[in-house]
């Protein structure tokens, strides 16, 4: 069993994705109040854009459509953000720290050692952790797929989750089995991982409809049940 071997990667230290990104949000936050008032304002505006961004994409996304819904006018939005693009980043800054805050929180879940034959109640307790962080961020798969699928999105926004691709995936590497180590792309399962829950997530409807699957609960199940038997694979506990 893989899981005590954990215990030396958590006392290296937080994800550093996780220390910049935070870091970075909690400066603008502070910049706010020292710039100007209403703090409140901005994180209104922050919430409004991750919606309309996750509906229509960047490009899609005017920052006077933002104000509009905010209830401000265009100049108040350029007060505390300077151009759609330095608020584009913003909103995915957001996104990659609960990201890297769901990653620390797996990394602490294998770090306790599971009783013999208990390592499926930890494989279903992770994923049980990627469903939810989907649910709470309801915009989180629609905001990935247009990252994907436009050009002009602001470059940092790839950089920056490529990143944290990396850290995790080699904080990962290490945990493993060294012979799985060596035959696994540890990287091209995580992705495949996460690609399967942002479709999912993105429409879970038309995804119902792709399987045959006309019931939700039923829909659901199945697709928590391959994520487990994925993470099951990934550690060669199958």
């Amino acid at each position: 069993m893989i899981f005590p071997s954990i215990n030396r990667l958590i006392a290296n230290g937080p994800l550093d994705v996780l220390c910049s990104s935070s870091s970075m949000v909690s400066g603008m936050k502070k910049n706010s109040k020292a710039h100007g008032p209403q703090p409140a304002t901005k994180e209104r505006i922050l919430q409004v854009a991750e919606e309309l961004f996750a509906q229509k994409g960047f490009e899609g996304t005017r920052t006077r459509d933002i104000a509009e819904q905010v209830g401000i006018n265009i100049s108040t939005l350029h007060f505390h953000w300077k151009s759609k693009e330095e608020l584009y980043a913003a909103v995915y800054q957001n996104l990659l720290a609960q990201r890297a805050k769901l990653a620390e929180e797996v990394f602490a879940l294998l770090a306790q050692p599971p009783a013999a034959g208990r390592w499926r109640e930890t494989v279903q307790t992770v994923v049980d952790k990627m469903f939810t962080f989907f649910r709470v961020h309801q915009h989180a798969a629609r905001l990935d797929s247009y990252r994907i699928l436009e050009a002009t999105a602001p470059r940092v926004t790839l950089q920056q989750g490529q990143s944290l691709l990396m850290t995790v995936a080699e904080r990962l590497r290490r945990l493993l089995p060294a012979d799985v180590a060596r035959r696994l792309d540890v990287e091209l399962t995580i992705l495949t991982l996460n690609a399967l829950l942002r479709e999912y997530f993105t429409n879970p409807a038309i995804f119902g409809r792709l399987l045959g699957e006309r019931s939700k609960e039923v829909l659901e199940t199945r697709v928590e049940r391959y994520a487990q038997q994925s993470v099951a694979r990934l550690f060669d506990l199958m």
